[in-house]
């Protein structure tokens, strides 16, 4: 007995000796296919994409090598390594193979995100358990998407470089978009582009068109437009005003000239602008020493309004302590004779 005691002695004392190891974090395995299991991803990048009105944010959560992916599941460990926007929107996952091949889930709330991360994972594609302990994906076989950009009058628009993208993200400030670039194409002699990628929706990067917005002082008011979101279809037209008509004014003369006709020298021409992105004025132009603006009108001005103020300030209309509106009558003198002197 003495020497059985002796031995359980040895024993708790060898254990407490033994270093202490961590306990591993929950992880889950997942193979990951396109198109049938048999065609593994042999090399890819998962990344976990975060969005809220102050911007876009981006983790990576694994690399897929020899077609597997092993997830962390310790949702405490992922967020503070994300280190989300505490007024995050919604949550994308987003698996890249190479450079221009990308997949994305659909968007999901932050709650339901973090409460069930394996079930954003299996939204990749068709998802199946393995015997052993593992949740096969099979990505679906990427699509030739066709593009087609076309004239409001049928012609098509050739010859042109489009940058496309996977749709991500544009609810910010300007609705300016981020997403997962597939590259840069040329149309063809239809005003088409083939782009391969996932049945989702795309976008069209720094595309410029022009938009009919109603009756501005020039006639028709258009606002200058830059990307074109487009929908999950395989097929898509887009039929947009990719230029303005030949007539449309550029170049005017605004004189500002004192009560006594004396001309008023470094008087602020502002314009109201507007876009598909942002609106806004800025200074266009100033008088000369003639009080003779010569503006170069870009055609977003156009759309809405135009002011005189100063000479005050360095271009920021809300420094001057006296702005003056421009009539429709003075608008329409002004875009019709393309001069215009006024009394201020």
């Amino acid at each position: 007995m003495r020497n059985n005691g002796s031995m359980v002695r040895l024993l708790f004392l060898a254990l407490m000796s033994m270093p202490a190891f961590a306990q591993q974090p929950p992880q889950h395995r997942y193979p990951v296919s396109i198109g049938t299991e048999s065609q593994k991803l042999t090399s890819a990048t998962l990344w976990l994409y975060s969005y809220s009105w102050y911007g876009l944010q981006h983790f990576k959560l694994a690399t897929i090598q020899n077609g597997l992916a092993v997830v962390s599941l310790n949702t405490d460990q992922l967020k503070r390594g994300v280190d989300p926007h505490p007024n995050t929107d919604g949550y994308v996952l987003a698996i890249q193979v190479g450079e221009h091949l990308w997949y994305r889930t659909p968007d999901f709330l932050p709650d339901d995100f973090w409460a069930d991360l394996p079930r954003a994972m299996r939204s990749f594609g068709k998802a199946a358990a393995l015997p052993t302990g593992e949740t096969q994906l099979i990505l679906p076989l990427p699509t030739r998407r066709r593009i087609t950009l076309l004239y409001p009058d049928g012609r098509p628009r050739t010859n042109t470089d489009v940058s496309a993208s996977v749709y991500l993200w544009s609810q910010n400030h300007c609705g300016a978009h981020s997403g997962l670039p597939l590259g840069t194409f040329r149309t063809d002699e239809k005003g088409t582009i083939a782009v391969l990628a996932q049945l989702v929706p795309l976008y069209l990067d720094g595309i410029e068109y022009f938009q009919n917005v109603g009756t501005g002082p020039a006639g028709v008011a258009y606002s200058a437009n830059v990307g074109i979101k487009l929908g999950p279809e395989e097929t898509v037209v887009s039929k947009e005003q990719w230029d303005l008509p030949n007539d449309y004014p550029v170049g005017v003369e605004l004189r500002v000239v004192t009560g006594s006709g004396r001309p008023r020298r470094d008087v602020n021409v502002y314009g109201n602008w507007n876009t598909n992105s942002c609106g806004g004025h800025d200074r266009i132009a100033q008088t000369d020493a003639k009080g003779v603006a010569r503006i170069d009108l870009d055609p977003i001005f156009t759309a809405l309004t135009l002011m005189i103020g100063g000479p005050y300030s360095a271009g920021d209309p809300e420094a001057d302590d006296k702005l003056r509106h421009l009539s429709d009558a003075e608008l329409r003198e002004l875009f019709s004779k393309h001069k215009l002197t006024i009394q201020w």
